[in-house]
């Protein structure tokens, strides 16, 4: 009778642990960490953020964020700029292609606002968008974000 109880209490700690043991591991590993941070901060130095048009001020602190599911790490600035969506876009293709990004292969005239460059051997993605007061796209202000992830990629908003 006790190697009967042994034998099912092993059986079902080992079924409890198959069951719990792929749960563990997923909240173990789920998400950004500290790797992550590292990448935002690396992000966070690129030129790209330096050039801006005359007469653009920057608004508020340069941000980063990491999205958990794709472990996405994206570094943003608003800018406000003082000239037309037209010539801020423009100044960005010029001064992006300058510094060796590289528009997606589908490029099809001066509307491009996504640029890919590789970046310490990793693809890092940058994009430039207008945002409104309450961050609603197609505002006054600008964004310029780029986006990367460990393994390399990211994706222009």
């Amino acid at each position: 009778m006790k190697r009967l109880t042994i034998a099912v209490l092993v059986v079902a700690c080992a079924w409890v642990g198959a069951l719990i043991a792929p749960a563990a591991f997923f909240v173990l590993t789920y998400g950004c960490n500290s790797d992550d941070d590292r990448l935002g901060a690396s992000l966070a130095t690129l030129g790209i953020f330096d050039a801006r048009p005359v007469n653009a001020t920057p608004q508020g602190e340069r941000s980063s964020s990491c999205e958990n599911d794709d472990r996405i790490t994206t570094v943003g600035q608003t800018y406000r700029p003082t000239g037309s969506r037209a010539d801020v876009l423009s100044f960005y293709r010029d001064i992006a292609i300058e510094d060796g990004w590289v528009p997606p292969s589908e490029d099809d005239g001066e509307d491009v606002d996504c640029f890919i460059k590789s970046v310490d051997g990793r693809d890092v993605e940058l994009s430039v968008g207008f945002v409104g007061a309450t961050g609603e796209k197609h505002g006054d202000d600008y964004e310029v974000l780029v986006s990367s992830s460990m393994d390399g990629g990211g994706w222009c908003s």
